[in-house]
């Protein structure tokens, strides 16, 4: 009798948890997915994939570990990257979701350990997101884990995660559910979780810009398809305008520096296009060919692919907002292959945007999304709806194993602990080397010391600590010094002793060699010459301005929830 109560019991226990699945359940879940779906690739036989921007991201992560250690915790210039002679990430790739790699670099582990554990953390998270997401505005908890799992096991998340170690873009596949939410209780009616919004689109810029950028179209087609109950209802209106304002605010540590940079000299990102939207497009047989090969870099999954039809097949079982969701699909998925004319825009800031194949973040976050929303509506009964779950999710599961094993047989791709260690800040400056001066096309060693005229100057006693340059500096007339430092608005000179020196300016000729692109002061006298990149005011300012905007919606939101609470009290 007794065995029979406990077996009752286990059974009962067992249905509510498949009826009510426990957080810490879910949660455990999403861990042996974080790690069963990159674990032949980056776990086993502790080797890498060594995915395409890998080793330029590896070296952000290096540089911003090095500055922490040296006590300047939020650089704007990484010196390990280009050999010690400064690359301004720190003001056009935001790093603020790289401090836990770089946080467990600090604390000792090797660079590869820290880049693993913080894939695997991104992984993690991306999935609890992606649930909570969901669950805020479906309140399904089945559902949400379906749209949790197609998400975060999407083939073009794990191409980004692995095949192109694309640390931006998968870092605004793990935020763009939140700023989704945002937008979609903006938009249908709850203007009162404007903030969801501002903080999801925010957390998306710091992640990756042009992802932020690629959302602005998304969510501007969005509100498109819903205009006319916005323009019924102003309050939604100036919810979304208090959500851009708050946007700009808690985004201007990274913005506004990065727009005074671009206003302030010529870079080669200005000048010389990477890539081109038209050259990179492709059509649809090619993405269905990569999708059936399982690899690439491009790589939309099959199980997208075959959602998307089924859905247009079905388009008129969907609700209002999943039938919205796929128009945007379809158009992402149009604007993604080479139909589109994409050389329209190669003059225009749209092409910054590089790959149009970035669009499939979209369309694998729509399909995603339209999926788990109504796997149900597929079949009437419990049992065929179960099928079809069961069916997905065993194709998913395969799709990333085979894609796995496909990606162990590039050997000329797959690096042990010893290459991830010795990663090269010399040559780790990314592809299109975007942020360098424009036309610059001299190197110098990062130790390295020029003058001219040569025979005027006489220097003794340099040293670097950090990013200080110092020097004894005698001049028999006025001289040029040409410091190894890629020149950026920020840097600033000292002269202590009898002479004058100029403003740090960009360089010029040394000995018919052009030296533009590097930092020079023009120098008379002697004395002691100190050089170190200081920062800008408006970094500074932009800086405290985000901050303090935090720090104030933070103690908005607590006051709120205390004289919630204190309400409810006094209501018992």
């Amino acid at each position: 009798m007794q065995n029979t109560n406990q077996r009752a019991r286990f059974v009962y226990r067992v249905q509510s948890w498949w009826k009510k699945p426990p957080l810490i359940l879910i949660y455990l879940l999403f861990l042996i997915l974080s790690i069963g779906s990159v674990y032949g690739v980056l776990i086993h036989n502790n080797q890498f994939f060594y995915g395409d921007d890998l080793g330029f991201h590896l070296a952000r992560i290096e540089g911003l570990s090095q500055s922490i250690q040296q006590g300047t915790w939020f650089p704007r210039i990484n010196y390990f990257i280009t050999g010690g002679m400064g690359y301004a990430t720190g003001i056009f790739y935001p790093d603020l979701l790289l401090y836990p790699a770089a946080l467990l670099r600090v604390a000792g582990l090797t660079l590869a350990q820290s880049y693993l554990w913080f894939v695997l953390l991104v992984n993690w998270v991306t999935f609890v997101i992606a649930y909570h997401s969901f669950h805020v505005i479906v309140k399904n908890s089945h559902k949400s884990l379906l749209f949790a799992f197609l998400y975060g096991m999407a083939s073009y998340r794990m191409s980004d995660l692995i095949y192109r170690a694309a640390v931006g873009e998968y870092l605004a596949l793990m935020i763009l559910p939140i700023a989704f939410v945002g937008l979609y209780q903006v938009i249908k009616g709850n203007e009162r979780h404007w903030l969801t919004l501002a903080i999801g689109m925010s957390l998306l810029f710091y992640a990756h810009l042009l992802s932020a950028g690629m959302m602005i179209l998304f969510s501007s087609g969005f509100l498109l398809l819903n205009i006319r109950g916005v323009w019924q209802e102003k309050r939604r209106f100036l919810a979304i305008v208090k959500a851009v304002g708050v946007t700009l605010l808690l985004v201007a540590n990274s913005l506004l520096p990065m727009i005074e940079q671009l206003l302030f000299q010529r870079l080669r990102v200005q000048d010389e296009p990477v890539f081109y939207l038209q050259r990179q497009a492709e059509t649809i047989g090619e993405y269905v060919r990569t999708a059936i090969q399982n690899i690439g870099f491009n790589n939309i999954g099959l199980p997208i692919l075959c959602l998307l039809v089924l859905w247009l097949c079905l388009f008129r079982r969907l609700e209002k907002t999943d039938s919205q969701l796929l128009i945007l699909a379809v158009t992402f998925f149009f604007l993604a292959t080479s139909y589109f004319p994409h050389w329209l825009f190669h003059g225009t800031t749209l092409n910054a945007i590089q790959f149009p194949w970035r669009y499939f973040i979209f369309v694998t976050f729509c399909v995603c999304w339209i999926m788990a929303d109504n796997y149900n509506r597929l079949f009437s009964n419990q049992l065929g709806q179960r099928v079809v779950v069961a069916v997905l999710v065993v194709s998913v599961l395969i799709v990333n194993l085979t894609g796995q094993i496909r990606l162990t047989e590039f050997e000329a791709r797959r690096g042990g602990q010893v290459t991830l260690n010795e990663v090269d800040g010399e040559t780790q400056i990314g592809y299109g080397k975007e942020y360098l001066p424009s036309n610059m096309s001299s190197w110098a060693s990062p130790t390295g010391l020029l003058s001219e005229p040569s025979d005027v100057v006489q220097t003794a006693n340099m040293s670097r600590s950090k990013n200080v340059f110092s020097l004894d500096v005698v001049t028999e007339g006025p001289a040029k010094l040409i410091f190894p430092l890629i020149y950026y608005k920020g840097y600033q000179v000292r002269f202590e002793g009898e002479g004058t020196v100029s403003e740090v300016e960009d360089a010029e000729k040394f000995k018919e060699a052009d030296m533009h692109g590097f930092v020079q002061v023009k120098v008379s006298g002697s004395g002691r010459l100190t050089l170190w990149y200081e920062g800008t005011l408006i970094q500074k300012g932009s800086f405290y301005l985000s901050w303090i905007t935090l720090f104030v919606i933070l103690a908005v939101s607590l006051s709120r929830k205390w004289k919630n609470s204190q309400m409810e009290k006094l209501q018992k």
